[in-house]
């Protein structure tokens, strides 16, 4: 088992909402919840927090990125991996 996904590491989850609502800020703001969720060990300690997304959603990678997440190299069901160090 790679970094991202070990015992030491928060779930993973899907952010999704439908393509009316893009470029209003919904994810962004999402995010902003999920990131300060995650930091209170809602699954016991861990020191990363990993999510996959689909290769082709450059808009999800940037969005991730900007909120520390960074890619590992590995992939997950075709999707790439990125890891967030709590």
């Amino acid at each position: 088992m790679g970094r991202g996904r070990s015992r030491s590491s928060s779930g993973r989850f899907r952010l999704r909402h439908p393509p009316q609502w893009n470029k209003r800020g919904y994810g962004r703001e999402a995010m902003s919840k999920i990131s300060e969720f995650i930091r209170t060990f809602p699954a016991g300690p861990a020191r990363y927090c990993w999510i996959a997304y689909e290769p082709d959603n450059l808009v999800a990678k940037k969005l991730y990125e900007s909120f520390g997440f960074r890619e590992t190299g590995e992939v997950c069901h075709n999707e790439p991996v990125a890891v967030l160090q709590l």
